[in-house]
């Protein structure tokens, strides 16, 4: 009876020990499971904060890939092949007039790289991304005002170049857009009447100007064409003859995931 005892309790130390180690094994197995799925996309979160920045596009395609929140404000609400495609679908109604002088944004020339505006302006204040195909595509804004009302400045990029910028007045129900017009008309038109609430203007270099005021907010957008690539990428895009729209459907959808963080 004691030396069955006995190899009885050997045999229950032994089993014990034996779940201990499954337990154990099943345990390491969840922590390597959580730090795959967990650890491993932070750091590699960290490394591209570190070398690329928090407003690289890497930053922030990061997050929708890995189904985060966006961590910065987004610039429009809309899409930005919206924006831009209204110089190659022109709005109903708009009137057209050409000038001699040319259409610049601000006083950053067209084709200023990324880092040297933020350089130059500091951080932004809200970021929107999209592509092109393989083309990346950023928005970058700042807050300011226009009679005691807020406005955006913002600056598109195609590849980190600066292609486009956009005035935006967010709240025309409440200002006199009068006075935008009328500065627009001065500067480019020798102070002609402007009475249309859309109209586009050519200069002489190819480049354009589109206002357009819809009741809610008012903008005021500024294309240059003087970079041949540029141009060949945004026609691919945005002139829908002949490719039944995929290209520019296609940018639609990408563009709407990785807006919807």
């Amino acid at each position: 009876m004691v030396i069955l005892a006995g190899s009885g309790g050997a045999f229950d130390g032994g089993f014990l020990t034996l779940v201990v180690v499954i337990v154990a094994i099943f345990a390491i197995a969840l922590f390597a499971i959580f730090l795959k799925k967990n650890t491993f996309p932070i750091l590699n979160l960290m490394i591209i904060r570190i070398f690329k920045g928090k407003y690289s596009f890497e930053y922030l395609e990061f997050f929708k890939k890995n189904d985060l929140r966006n961590p910065l404000n987004n610039c429009i609400k809309d899409e930005i092949t919206l924006h831009i495609s209204v110089f190659f679908k022109r709005l109903n109604g708009a009137t057209n007039f050409t000038t001699e002088i040319p259409i610049e944004f601000k006083d950053v020339p067209f084709m200023t790289p990324y880092k040297k505006l933020v350089k130059d302006f500091g951080v932004p204040d809200c970021i929107n991304i999209a592509r092109f195909g393989q083309q990346r595509v950023k928005v970058v804004g700042y807050n300011e005002t226009f009679q005691q009302k807020k406005m955006k400045s913002l600056f598109y990029f195609l590849e980190e170049e600066f292609f486009m910028g956009e005035f935006i007045f967010s709240e025309t129900r409440r200002m006199d857009p009068t006075q935008v017009v009328e500065g627009i008309s001065e500067k480019y038109l020798s102070g002609i009447p402007l009475e249309s609430d859309t109209f586009y203007i050519e200069g002489p270099l190819g480049n354009a100007l589109n206002y357009h005021d819809n009741g809610f907010y008012a903008s005021v957008k500024y294309l240059y064409q003087g970079d041949s690539r540029i141009n060949e990428i945004l026609s691919k895009v945005f002139l829908l003859s002949g490719q039944k729209g995929q290209a520019f459907k296609q940018a639609m959808i990408q563009e709407e995931s990785l807006n919807r963080f």
